[in-house]
């Protein structure tokens, strides 16, 4: 399966970082210090202590970014959650410095690529074929060719006025890092796959009710690690499975405040994931709701709004759902069987499966010698911002 074009130039330079050696984590977080000033960042910390669970968190600070300031990681070590943070706000910087030199103006009706994105003009207003937008090249790995993509689901540029019509959606799923290219495209196939997911357990009526799966007798890996961490710290955890086509792992998880403990922050923190492994998926999970808790008691965060905040909660309706928490739920599902396969192809297929007419990769950033690379995957027609259908408890 072919992730790049050889014959073309703005691919060929990322083609060289394909794969690389597994860095050193430690070294890799002083490079990308070391170049901070180029970066934006100006502020490394840790948050852990925050909460009581235990597990890192770190925020990384870009005070001049046209996207989010403050960029968060997670993970079981300190430098798990350096390097998480400073990675995320890296993708966040590649995506808001798209070369100009990249991109051209061009009519939807012009563009020779615009079947392929048929979902999006269902979205248009009337008469809105005949107005510029920018467009950038990508590759789609399906069908083994360069291809035309709306800048707009590409970039992360959310300063005003928008350069971007109003009616594209922007969000910054599949936007992802890696040490090489194709570990950050791995990154971005799989969070599509989860936002896809989530927006399907969004429409499913009694979602919490059928999909729950017993926390109880998982103890064995990371999993198993961070679950007895939230027990021990007194936090009441709920894990549900979202079902899908193609048979990889995907989570939803809360964590949540027992009804004993001094209160830091009473609602549920959530967090998803997509993996080959139940243990990836879940650990991933795990740790993303824990983030998330401290991210909203850390009140660094722009896109976090005042709801967060409010001074009052329904105490009913938290006792439920700390009760629905503690449900029993059903055994975790089995393992996707094993296969002889590169991952990214497995990954594809499942793209394919879950419905994706494309799956295009545009290259944004290579820096072979911190190591780090920067892609954004777009996957039409498949959904990308849950966020939207609604919400929690």
């Amino acid at each position: 399966m072919r992730l790049y074009d050889n014959s073309h130039p703005s691919f060929l330079e990322f083609s060289e970082a394909l794969v690389s050696a597994p860095p050193n984590i430690g070294e890799t977080i002083q490079r990308v210090l070391d170049r901070r000033q180029e970066f934006g960042i100006s502020r490394l910390g840790s948050i852990t202590g925050l909460d009581r669970i235990g597990i890192a968190v770190a925020q990384a600070v870009r005070p001049d970014a046209r996207s989010v300031v403050v960029s968060q990681g997670s993970g079981l070590t300190v430098e798990q959650a350096a390097i998480s943070a400073l990675m995320e706000g890296i993708e966040n910087w590649a995506a808001e410095h798209v070369s100009r030199e990249r991109v051209r103006s061009v009519t939807v009706r012009n563009c020779p690529d615009a079947d392929m994105w048929a979902d999006l003009w269902a979205l248009m207003p009337e008469g809105c074929d005949l107005e510029p937008l920018g467009w950038i090249d990508g590759w789609d790995i399906l069908s083994s060719r360069k291809c035309s993509v709306p800048l707009a689901l590409v970039d992360a540029c959310y300063t005003l006025p928008s350069p971007h019509a109003p009616w594209l959606p922007r969000n910054t799923t599949g936007l992802a890092a890696g040490a090489n290219v194709l570990q950050a495209v791995r990154h971005a196939c799989l969070e599509i796959l989860e936002r896809d997911a989530r927006c399907w357990a969004l429409g499913k009526p009694h979602f919490f009710d059928r999909y729950q799966v017993e926390t109880a007798s998982l103890v064995r890996g990371a999993p198993g690690k961070i679950l007895a961490r939230l027990r021990q710290s007194g936090m009441e955890t709920g894990v549900w499975s979202i079902p899908s086509a193609h048979g990889l792992p995907i989570y939803w998880c809360h964590v949540m405040e027992g009804e004993r403990q001094m209160e830091l922050a009473p609602l549920p923190a959530e967090g998803f994931a997509c993996g080959l492994s139940n243990d990836e998926a879940l650990s991933k999970a795990l740790l993303e709701a824990c983030r998330s808790r401290l991210t909203a008691m850390a009140g660094a965060r722009e896109d976090v709004t005042i709801d967060l905040y409010r001074g009052s909660f329904d105490r009913h309706q938290l006792a439920s759902w700390r009760k629905q928490l503690g449900a029993r739920g059903s055994p975790l599902p089995p393992d996707p069987i094993p296969v002889s396969r590169p991952e990214i192809d497995v990954i594809i297929d499942a793209l394919r499966s879950a419905g994706a007419t494309a799956v295009v990769v545009v290259p944004l950033f290579v820096d072979q010698s911190i190591p780090a690379a920067v892609v954004r995957v777009v996957a039409p027609p498949l959904r990308t911002s849950p966020e939207e259908l609604g919400h929690g408890m």
